[in-house]
């Protein structure tokens, strides 16, 4: 018998004000995520999407400890940071580059919130 995976709604939210915000070179940027319900402590990812390009992921945080983990080999890794602000969770560009001209997203990941049946 094969399984099933069924997805178990929940009361969770991200709300996201911009996904794209201008900035002159060598300045720096910040991405704003605020997590509603059970996504104001979960992971977080961020994602960024050139025009041309499909999504790539850059890195997510773990909400609860607030450590950051990069495993996804984006050529510009390096670049980015992440941080809890209370309920706020924001991806850091330290010195924009013109290669950064992107939109930027985020999203949440709740443990348990699928179930193989």
């Amino acid at each position: 018998m094969g399984g099933r995976r069924t997805l178990v709604s929940m009361a969770a939210q991200l709300v996201q004000d911009d996904l794209t915000l201008t900035r002159r070179v060598g300045q720096t940027v910040l991405f704003s995520c605020e997590g509603t319900g059970q996504c104001g402590s979960s992971y977080v990812w961020w994602y960024q999407k050139k025009e041309t390009e499909t999504f790539k992921a850059i890195l997510y945080i773990n909400r609860n400890n607030g450590k950051t983990y990069k495993s996804y080999n984006h050529p510009q890794e390096d670049d980015f940071s992440a941080e809890n602000k209370g309920n706020n969770c924001e991806l850091k560009i330290e010195k924009v580059k013109l290669d950064h001209s992107a939109s930027y997203y985020c999203s949440c990941w709740i443990r348990g919130s699928h179930s193989e049946k």
